[in-house]
């Protein structure tokens, strides 16, 4: 078992992560195809990452030390694969369909916002607790909610099992990611750290993409109980690795649960902005700086060469 440093671990520790100031991106919210657009690479610094972030590119690349790296874990969602406006929108009306067929018809703006609600609440609270979300209660809460009643154990099985088909189906991999991946592999151990409820999901979309065999670790949040920036899934990453956290590069777009959440671990970091993330965060003062800024993933073998 590696030893995972105090720092990364200890419950003071926990909650010096500042606390987040969040919303949910607008362009998610309309569950539009374009939601999850590329962002501009000539972008110029901004103190705060939302719909439009506008992207510090000022960090400099030489502060990443290459040679020390072992091992590269990456984030899923919206790092090696776009999750937006069109997979939340098929996720929203393939759930809102399941319901109005069980129970009658919906407000489906009600149902954005409850969706939006669960997402986030790992993130509440004076501190957070980075609990991940169980998604048999905020299933049936979601059932209290927006019809007033209680839902059947059956109900709970199909609307679950529907939200996660719908993720596997719209969630797709490039075949430059694949590329990329299997090159590294070939010099590093690669892992794979996501917050998502289920990780069986994960690994069902990791086989469905092509993606699965490339990594030596995966480590999904709702197989562990705590999302992101929690310390316990990277330090459980660390150990799968059996590498110090210094060696271990990670690479994420979420400023608090990737960005914040591995520099308190201790790990190197790049920022990929590919992609917008669901979960917008505003920089708060005295927050982590990532090690170097990529605007596309296949732009990390660079900084590793």
């Amino acid at each position: 078992m590696t030893a995972i440093p105090a720092s990364s671990t200890s419950p003071a520790n926990t909650a010096s992560i500042r606390k987040a100031r969040w919303r949910t991106s607008a362009a998610a919210n309309s569950a539009s195809p374009t939601a999850s657009r590329k962002r501009n690479a000539s972008s110029k610094p901004s103190p705060s990452c939302g719909t439009h972030c506008e992207v510090d590119r000022t960090v400099p690349e030489s502060i990443l030390n290459a040679e020390a790296i072992q091992a590269v874990v990456f984030d899923y969602g919206n790092t090696l694969v776009e999750f937006g406006g069109r997979q939340i929108g098929a996720c929203d009306t393939a759930i809102a369909n399941v319901l109005e067929r069980l129970y009658g018809p919906l407000d489906r703006e009600a149902l954005r916002s409850v969706r939006d609600r669960d997402r986030l609440a790992p993130y509440a609270g004076d501190p957070p607790s980075y609990r991940e979300n169980d998604l048999r209660a905020i299933t049936r809460n979601m059932v209290r909610v927006l019809y007033g009643r209680e839902a059947a154990e059956a109900d709970v099985d199909e609307i679950i099992r529907v939200r996660l088909d719908v993720f596997i189906e719209t969630t797709e991999a490039s075949e430059d990611v694949r590329a990329l991946l299997a090159r590294l592999r070939t010099k590093r151990r690669l892992g794979l750290l996501s917050n998502y409820p289920d990780g069986h999901a994960i690994r069902r979309s990791l086989d469905k993409t092509g993606l699965a065999p490339y990594f030596d670790a995966v480590v999904v949040s709702g197989d562990i109980g705590y999302a992101k920036p929690h310390p316990l899934p990277f330090a459980t990453m660390l150990e799968q690795l059996a590498l110090p956290p210094k060696q271990v590069l990670f690479v994420g777009d979420n400023w608090l649960a990737d960005i914040q959440g591995a520099k308190q671990a201790g790990m190197p970091v790049v920022h990929t902005v590919q992609w917008v993330p669901y979960e917008v965060f505003t920089r708060n003062p005295g927050d982590f700086e990532p090690d170097a800024v990529i605007s596309r993933i296949e732009e990390i073998e660079t900084l590793l060469a």
